[in-house]
Order: structure tokens, then sequence, then C-alpha cells
């Protein structure tokens, strides 16, 4: 059920979060995340910004529909290296009120939040979009390997801590 899947996957968030793991949330998991730090969420954007934007997009995950504007000095402005892009869109919800220690790194013009992450936190980063389908563009697959290199330096720095523990 669908009530289940929540409580699973709030359950892992709040456990990667607790252990200060390295996160790219997506879509759905930049959602679960703001609810796992105490966020609310718009349950249906329509309602909220109108049909100016279908933030539900019936094209494939590879095609873009619109824009976003990325805060230049966040951490996804930093990584992506610009302050805009083409995203993809499948998503009928939004943050509405943020969770705890999360900051708004980007927006669709319409004032949909289309990402988040916690500055006090060396990687933890949600977007709204389907980052995984558009890697043919160098500012989406530096999400990954932004990804991957923090989770690099998560484990070299455990694996420092048990060796002296």
């Amino acid at each position: 059920t669908w009530s289940d899947l929540d409580a699973f996957e709030l359950a892992v968030a709040r456990a990667a979060d607790a252990r200060r793991l390295p996160v790219l949330a997506i879509c759905r998991g930049l959602q679960v995340l703001n609810v796992a730090r105490g966020g609310t969420l718009h349950q249906h954007l329509p309602d909220v910004v109108g049909e100016g934007i279908n933030h539900r997009q019936l094209a494939p995950g590879q095609q873009t529909t619109h824009g976003v504007k990325i805060e230049g000095s966040s951490r996804l402005g930093q990584i992506v290296g610009q302050s805009e892009t083409d995203v993809n869109s499948f998503h009928h919800q939004s943050v509405n009120t943020l969770g705890d220690g999360l900051v708004v790194s980007a927006r669709a013009p319409d004032g949909t939040v289309e990402g988040v992450e916690a500055p006090d936190r060396e990687f933890l980063l949600g977007v709204q979009w389907h980052a995984e389908c558009l890697v043919e563009r160098s500012e989406h697959a530096a999400l990954f390997s932004a990804s991957v290199e923090a989770a690099r330096r998560s484990d070299d720095a455990h694996a420092r801590f048990a060796r002296h523990a």
C-alpha cells in the first residue's frame, strides 16, 4: 500500500540522514526527504500554481519540458555549473514548507521548489526532476558524479575511523 511505502521510505531517509550519509534524492525522494525533516507538501501542485507549467509531462523522460533557476552559490549550483537548466517533470506534489535545515536551491518559473539541500552537510541534495533520464547533458550527469565522489569521501572517512577505533 502507499502508506506502507511512505513509512518505509521515510524510515530509510531518516536513517540515512541520521548517519550523515551522502544523499542525492530524486523526485519523490526529495519529497520524502523534506517530510522526513518535518516539512510539508502541496498535495496537488496544479491547485497551487495553476497549469502554466505541466509538472506531469507526457513526453519521454529524456525530453525536457521546462526550465529551473538555480541558486548560484548553492551546492547544486556549484555542481551543475550554471544558474539555469532545462528539466523533465513527473510530479504532482511539491515542497510546501521546508524541512528542518533545508534550503531551496532551485525553482521553476512558477515558483515550484525544484531543488533543496542542507548547507550544514557535505552532500544532502534533492532535485524534483528525473536527472537519471538526462545524463547525456553534462549538468545532470554532474549530479551523479558528485554523489559518487561524496560517497567515496564518506567511505574513506568511515574506514579511517574504523582503523583508529
